[in-house]
């Protein structure tokens, strides 16, 4: 037992409880690190101030809380859940003359949720209580006495197990204790065991595990199979990286490969530069080894150009076959001869030249195949000027160059988000196209202008086959029988407002005009975003899909950018709009 670690003890329960029911919660203002109340549990515990204000989780910063000099996010160390070992517990009724609830004691690094056994005792910790009100959940006097009778008779008891090197390596860093040095050792210790934790839950798959075989209270585990290699540093992390890209196809991008890894580290901690070391070495993994190209995302900003290639997508869009271009490419020492096509990545600048010497012309059907596109909506884009051949007048039917195949594609998907399966409105562009008895060229055009902004790469497709438009926004901008203007509701999801709710506040106070048209279907009067409104939308405010489509930037980036430079949402007298800003302020900050 670890004598530093904060806790409310003996008389002092009692005492919180009873002050508490008088004055309010002291215990709860004791977790934010309220000076006055530190100080009132120094002069009844006993112990010195300094120690207790180091167990206590201050707060330090913008939802965070500092313990023991390790800053750890606020909302996870408050919820509802109250988690300790009844081992520990027992152990203070044992050792204590005063009633079981007064003599019970609570340890403050339970709070953390890294935290989830007790290594004194080999018992994983437990629910001691559940309480939604944190007046209720921290009057720890009252609690204690509610569950006294379950501690002593065993009732609450954790499972009995070895602790894993994580658990002794976290513990041994929150307390500041001598321990083997870890490449870990270098960052901060939330940030470091939320790494843990993500990389083992990405390697359960080279195991035959799916995360949803994890039983709750087994989290232990992915932090441990993350620890293992993380331990050693970046070289052992992407040799791990590198066995999981095998795993799948680069087709289905990162996200498929280690979903939870790539996701939060793209999102949820993409503002916290305590994890930025690891956020740069998942990127310098994608970097190196994935062949991305237009319609994917590199940690949400947008690829634009291709950097790598790989052996399939070279073929595809030189049009030669896969195994003679491997051939060169090993000859040439371009690409590992160990690593399967669609993995075996070179430089694509240096090797264009090579690759155009190897182009090879393709007859209409090739090409239409090439590219995954059926015949008949093949024969209506050449008729509708999409698609050209390359060579004319010439005798031969090979007058088609895959590079503008390749290149038609990607121009469509510049800007495109990723889905792993249509749903929720989202169509092939001939499937769109087909219901609403229009030609795809109206479609493709009006993405190529702007018009349409909402697209997608289905990665389950390749080719322009993986091309997927919105299909009700496509319908309001193009559909004939529509009204020429959107929905309030769909423009909203068009400029990326999110919750329709924001447009309509801004509509409500005046800052963005309407027009009141009658709905076709329905027959009764509604208000639209006509072209006029949207083009006046458009030349007051900016959204950050807007922006970041334009820029070929991710969201959050900007957002990140704008607010340091002190541009914040549109928000006269405080009103909540969502993340919309003034164009002219956008612009004067872009524009340095």
């Amino acid at each position: 037992e670890k004598p530093s670690r904060l806790r409310t003890d003996g008389g002092l329960n009692e005492h919180l409880g009873r002050h508490e029911s008088a004055t309010g919660p002291p215990f709860a203002d004791a977790l934010k690190g309220e000076t006055s109340v530190l100080k009132g549990l120094s002069s009844l515990s006993g112990a010195h101030l300094p120690a207790i204000e180091d167990w206590t989780p201050a707060v330090d910063g913008d939802a965070k809380r500092s313990l023991h000099g390790h800053r750890f996010p606020a909302r996870p160390l408050l919820t509802s859940e109250v988690r300790g070992c009844p081992c520990c517990l027992r152990k203070d009724i044992a050792g204590s003359s005063l009633p079981p609830h007064r003599a019970m004691t609570f340890r403050s690094h339970w709070l953390i949720h890294h935290v989830s056994l007790c290594l004194h005792h080999k018992r994983q910790l437990v629910v001691l209580w559940q309480v939604a009100a944190p007046t209720q959940r921290y009057d720890t006097a009252a609690q204690f006495r509610l569950i006294a009778d379950q501690v002593i008779t065993g009732a609450l008891q954790g499972e009995e197990r070895e602790p894993t090197d994580f658990e002794i390596w976290f513990d041994k860093r929150l307390e500041g204790e001598p321990h083997a040095a870890t490449w870990l050792d270098e960052h901060p210790l939330h940030a470091a065991a939320v790494f843990c934790r993500l990389l083992g839950t990405a390697l359960l798959k080279l195991q035959g595990i799916h995360l949803s075989q994890i039983a709750p209270g087994s989290e232990w585990g992915c932090y441990q199979m993350g620890f293992e290699v993380a331990r050693h540093g970046e070289q052992a992390v992407l040799k791990a990286l590198q066995k999981l890209n095998r795993l799948a196809e680069p087709r289905h991008g990162p996200k498929a490969v280690f979903p939870m890894l790539y996701d939060r580290l793209t999102h949820d901690h993409k503002e916290d530069p305590d994890f930025t070391p690891f956020r740069k070495l998942l990127g310098k993994h994608l970097r190196a080894s994935w062949p991305l190209g237009p319609g994917d995302d590199l940690l949400g900003t947008p690829v634009t150009v291709r950097t790598l290639h790989s052996v399939r997508t070279a073929a595809e869009e030189t049009g030669v076959d896969v195994r003679r271009l491997r051939k060169m490419l090993e000859a040439s020492t371009m690409i590992d001869p160990n690593l399967p096509d669609s993995w075996a990545v070179f430089d694509a600048a240096e090797a264009k030249p090579m690759l155009a010497s190897l182009v090879d012309f393709m007859s209409a059907k090739e090409f239409f195949e090439t590219l995954h596109i059926g015949r008949s909506q093949f024969n209506l884009l050449v008729k509708d000027d999409i698609l050209q051949p390359a060579l004319k007048d010439v005798d031969t039917k090979h007058v088609w160059d895959p590079r503008d195949g390749r290149a038609f594609v990607d121009r469509l998907l510049v800007g495109a988000e990723t889905i792993q399966q249509a749903q929720h409105g989202w169509e092939k562009i001939a499937k769109s196209a087909q219901r609403l008895k229009l030609r795809p060229a109206a479609i493709i055009r009006a993405i190529r202008e702007g018009r349409i902004h909402r697209v997608a790469r289905n990665a389950q497709f390749d080719g322009y086959a993986a091309v997927h438009v919105y299909h009700d926004e496509v319908a309001q901008v193009l559909a004939q029988d529509q009204p020429s203007a959107m929905s309030l509701r769909l423009f909203a999801e068009t400029v990326g407002l999110g919750n329709p709710v924001y447009l309509s506040r801004l509509v409500r106070d005046g800052h963005v005009s309407t027009t009141e048209m009658r709905n076709p279907r329905t027959k009764a009067m509604q208000r639209f975003i006509a072209p006029h409104d949207a083009a006046a939308f458009h030349n007051r405010f900016v959204t950050l899909r807007v922006i970041s489509k334009a820029k070929g930037t991710s969201w959050q980036s900007l957002s990140h950018h704008l607010r340091r430079a002190g541009v914040m949402p549109f928000s006269p007298d405080n009103a909540d709009y969502g993340n919309i800003y003034l164009k002219k302020d956008v612009e004067a900050v872009l524009a340095d």
